[in-house]
């Protein structure tokens, strides 16, 4: 009898833990999971400013061990960056792709061409500030900035100006200056537009300096103009436009975001994982190489920074939709 009691009991327990297992809510595994693959997507061609960008601040991010799992660039080109926009949406509620934003896609969010809007995105961080200069072929006959705006006032569009994508940040500083100068460009976007610019088939370019230094170096193009309100530290000794007359300027700012409904953890995870990246030796060399200024935004600052930046942006897109 006594046995039968303990066997009863045995089998009690056992059912109520089985029972308990089953119901129990699973364990959410850690974000990001180490056998998944992490995608970091940006806009435009792997040779240029955000390719590069995003390329490095992967490697970076794996090198250092401040994220353990696999990231993996991929771009995604196409209808100045509606294209990529549009695969993140996609990837709704999909911690697992990341994508850099900058002037191109805030453009394209704001003219509703794409899926998604500018009320969907996730915000992550904000990281540096990337700032342009003008460019010119180097046996250009203009000799500074002044003496090709004062050019392209008299005849309309007769400087021709390549862009990287319409709405992008090329196309803003070209903009910005047809408006303050009262002039009018003869506008061209291009896959990669100093490619155009030292082939001859271009007056004028704009490019930060990962993408101009080596052709200014080998005499193949003249900088003509910081694009800033400041100098960039490489070109210091080069004037920026406003010194020289046209109150125009444009700075170029690279972060991440993600798609619609971004886990609240993964958000905090990519946070803290881009803070760190920020300080580390590795990406402080990177920098300077690059020219870039650290200009790190916590999600929660970048959503609000974006407010003010992005009603610029939108005057700016006006206009160009005006006079396309």
């Amino acid at each position: 009898m006594k046995k039968r009691r303990i066997l009863s009991s045995i089998v009690v327990g056992l059912s109520l833990f089985a029972f308990t297992v089953m119901t129990a809510p699973a364990v959410q595994a850690a974000y990001p999971e180490p056998d998944k693959v992490i995608e970091f997507l940006h806009h435009s061609s792997p040779g240029g400013g955000a390719g590069l960008f995003v390329l490095t601040c992967a490697d970076l991010l794996n090198k250092t061990g401040i994220v353990k799992t696999k990231i993996q660039v991929q771009t995604r080109q196409g209808g100045s960056s509606a294209v990529a926009l549009n695969y993140l949406h996609s990837k709704a509620g999909d911690p697992y792709v990341v994508m850099m934003w900058t002037t191109a896609q805030l453009n394209a969010l704001n003219r509703g061409t794409t899926r998604m809007k500018i009320e969907d995105v996730t915000w992550l961080t904000t990281t540096v500030e990337d700032g342009n200069v003008m460019i010119v072929p180097f046996k250009s006959p203009y000799k500074n900035a002044k003496e090709l705006i004062a050019d392209a006032k008299t005849t309309p569009k007769k400087v021709s100006v390549g862009i990287n994508s319409i709405g992008g940040s090329e196309h803003i500083m070209a903009a910005r200056i047809e408006r303050v100068a009262g002039l009018k460009f003869n506008i061209t976007a291009f896959e990669f537009s100093p490619t155009q610019l030292i082939g001859g088939h271009i007056d004028m370019a704009f490019g930060n300096t990962a993408e101009t230094s080596s052709h200014v170096k080998a005499k193949r193009a003249r900088v003509l103009a910081n694009m800033g309100e400041t100098r960039v530290p490489y070109y210091k000794d080069v004037p920026t436009l406003i010194e020289q007359g046209t109150n125009a300027a444009f700075t170029q700012f690279r972060g991440f975001f993600g798609a619609p409904n971004f886990p609240p953890e993964a958000v905090k995870f990519w946070e803290d994982a881009f803070a760190k990246l920020v300080k580390t030796k590795e990406f402080a060399e990177f920098v300077k190489k690059s020219d870039y200024v650290v200009s790190y935004k916590t999600a929660a600052a970048t959503k609000a920074f974006i407010q003010g930046y992005n009603a610029e942006l939108i005057k700016d897109a006006k206009y160009i939709e005006e006079n396309k």
